[in-house]
């Protein structure tokens, strides 16, 4: 199985999102990391697009460092708080998964939930990136 070509995933080969959703995503590839911006809503309509797009950037990450960028997000539902949790269970042990989010839309829910202890979560992409 051959790993999917970064440039390809960059410029547009994004997951469908339903019409009329409130969640754009978007890749960008900074020194070899992914970063896959969300922006919007992350609910129970919207989280298995952004699921499967966390799922394609980690196999192409192999044993890098992938970014979840959710400064943008307006909202985090438990639906979306599932996905990151799934996401840094299966990266764990093989590849970095750092989260990026401040504020009460996203930060504030995982650290209620308990989550902050358990993910690497950084208020800004340039803070995230500084520890790879």
């Amino acid at each position: 199985m051959g790993v999917a070509d970064p440039e390809k995933v960059a410029t547009g080969d994004l997951p469908e999102i339903t019409p009329g959703s409130q969640l754009r995503l978007d890749v960008d590839f900074t020194e070899g990391v992914a970063v896959l911006h969300a922006a919007g809503e992350i609910d129970v309509v919207t989280a298995p697009a952004f699921e499967r797009k966390l799922t394609e950037l980690a196999a192409l990450c192999g044993t890098s460092t992938l970014v979840a960028d959710l400064l943008d997000v307006q909202f985090l539902s438990s639906a979306g708080l599932a996905v990151l949790m799934r996401t840094a269970d299966e990266l764990e042990g093989r590849s970095r998964f750092l989260i990026v989010a401040d504020g009460p839309a996203t930060a504030r829910p995982m650290v209620l939930v308990g989550l902050a202890e358990a993910l690497e979560i950084f208020p800004t992409v340039e803070a995230a990136l500084s520890t790879v």
